[in-house]
């Protein structure tokens, strides 16, 4: 036994000698190894050959060519006249067919698009358009400045049933002076008035029953049902990557998500608040700036709103962030001045009241309203701050849900609050609405109201005491002014700095405030890339940037 056990003995320590040297070589290799490494390595943040060697570059993304998308049908859809257009949804389809001199891009820029370049005279009221070479028409034909002259001429018949009719009445003559170039008069001089060219070109002016345009995409059938749009292949600019785009017939805006749900669209625009619970690894769910304005109007002929402090602290005392998530479920943007805040022509500079209901009541306080111990409320000079807010009552009940958020806020600021939500349906004329009488005549103290702005900066009509969408009986000579320098601004720089000028002086004089851009959502498939950006009224406005990241079968 011994002998077996020696043996197995000699072996061990044979084994464990063996393995020591190994180990003190390893060790010593490893220690030269440091001692290499310590010698040749760069100090201060040098890189070194090596790490650049073993970096591995992100291979670029190559969009992919072909592919159809589904969209719910504009309702009431009339696909033979874009003039006639009486929907956003069908300005968004005609949008894919026809072009205009002049594009809004998605920050609400001018950008140019039949139109190569242009130069207006030395007071901006004569324009002189060079259009854009090797246009074609869906047919063949070549576009030429006589076409947009046929195009305008036949919009000025339209007269106000065209959607465009606001653009029309902005511009005096128009002529071509040759096949390449068009000279357009404006009513007024200033670069504003070049946002009345981005209206859709036809064919000769001409209505056709399959509409013919220059757009990135062509009508191939439509049977009242359906319409199938194909790639311009001959498009000036490249061509889309989607080879087509189909619009089907849905009756509602809830059945085109349902539609969507059972795989049987690919996309669908909604204005639903509740669109965010689509939001999934497998569904896209994207923002959309609007231009409406939700505002709340101050009555001027209450001597009491008539202090700028006053106005000021019920600024303050609104929490327009608790309204946005918990009525709009986070489909709007807080913003202080009638101007989007993604716009080109914001002036970040005018973002100034945040919700500070400290500061709401020091400015309270200053004026001589002091809050009641017993009874909570503001008061001064034995009189009670009351307030009556204005909402209407439709059958959209978002603005009146509002309300009922906003009086709670000035409840808790220590304002008396009467709340009247008055009748009102969509069309109604004045006579026909309790609500319309009540803001027509004053019959309110706040009034919350949504305001759809125009993308040319155009605040006239409000600001002004004559304007069409002037209410609160306000009157700030100063503001009317500026809003009037916008538009007779001469070029693109001093345009620009009369809109920050006119943003910076709103919010000190505060006629109304503003608290926030409504946004409306794209629910999309994940599978359809391309799509970073999107704001009314033309959502379709990057299509030829889209492609389907994996093709269906």
């Amino acid at each position: 036994m011994w002998r077996r056990w020696r043996a197995p003995m000699k072996n061990i320590k044979s084994y464990m000698r063996t393995n020591w040297i190994r180990r003190v070589g390893a060790l010593l290799l490893a220690l030269l190894s440091l001692l290499c490494c310590a010698c040749g390595k760069k100090t201060g943040t040098e890189k070194t050959e090596d790490t650049a060697l073993l970096a591995t570059p992100t291979p670029a993304v190559q969009p992919l060519t072909g592919g159809e998308i589904r969209l719910p049908m504009p309702l009431n859809a009339d696909i033979t006249d874009p003039l006639r257009v009486n929907t956003e949804e069908m300005l968004s389809l005609f949008s894919l067919i026809y072009e205009g001199l002049i594009s809004v891009n998605e920050t609400g820029k001018l950008t140019a698009e039949l139109a190569e370049s242009w130069a207006g005279d030395s007071a901006s009221k004569v324009w002189t358009f060079t259009l854009r070479s090797g246009v074609k028409w869906h047919d063949g034909d070549a576009f030429t400045a006589y076409d947009v002259t046929a195009t305008f001429t036949r919009l000025k018949e339209i007269g106000a049933e065209s959607y465009y009719a606001y653009q029309a009445g902005k511009i005096e003559s128009m002529r071509a002076v040759d096949e390449q170039t068009l000279e357009v008069t404006m009513e007024q001089g200033g670069y504003a008035s070049l946002y009345a060219l981005a209206f859709p070109v036809m064919e000769g002016g001409q209505a056709a029953a399959l509409p013919v345009g220059t757009g990135p995409f062509k009508l191939e059938s439509w049977t009242g049902q359906e319409a199938r749009l194909v790639a311009n292949t001959a498009w000036w600019k490249q061509r889309p990557y989607l080879d087509a785009i189909t619009f089907v017939e849905r009756d509602s805006n809830d059945t085109a998500l349902a539609s969507y749900q059972a795989g049987q669209l690919d996309m669908v625009p909604s204005s639903n608040t509740g669109v965010g619970r689509y939001r999934s690894e497998s569904t896209t769910v994207l923002d959309v700036m609007t231009q409406t304005a939700e505002l709340l109007l101050i009555n001027n002929n209450n001597a009491t709103l008539r202090d700028i402090s006053i106005r000021k602290a019920l600024s303050y005392a609104m929490d327009r962030g608790k309204i946005i998530s918990n009525i709009y479920m986070n489909r709007a943007q807080p913003c202080d001045v009638p101007v989007p805040p993604d716009s080109w022509i914001y002036e970040s500079k005018s973002k100034v009241y945040d919700y500070n209901l400290a500061k709401a009541r020091e400015l309270l306080t200053k004026a001589g309203w002091v809050q009641d111990e017993e009874s909570g409320l503001l008061q001064k000079d034995g009189r009670t701050f009351t307030v009556r807010l204005l909402v209407n009552d439709s059958s959209d009940t978002t603005r009146k849900e509002a309300a009922n958020l906003l009086s709670s806020q000035l409840t808790e600021l220590g304002m008396k609050v009467e709340l009247t939500a008055a009748p009102y349906a969509l069309g109604q004329s004045q006579t026909q609405s309790e609500y319309l009488q009540k803001l027509s005549v004053g019959d309110y103290d706040l009034c919350l109201i949504g305001i759809n702005l125009g993308r040319d900066g155009d605040l006239t009509q409000v600001m002004n005491p004559l304007g069409t969408a002037h209410y609160g009986n306000y009157s700030v000579p100063e503001l009317t002014a500026m809003a009037e320098n916008i538009l007779t601004a001469k070029d693109e720089t001093a345009y620009r700095e009369a809109l920050s000028a006119f943003q910076l002086k709103f919010v000190e004089e505060l006629p109304f405030i503003v608290l926030y851009f409504r946004l409306n959502s794209v629910v999309y498939s994940s599978n359809i890339k391309g799509l970073s950006v999107a704001r009314e009224p033309d959502i379709l406005y990057t299509v030829d940037k889209w492609y389907i990241n994996q093709m269906q079968d």
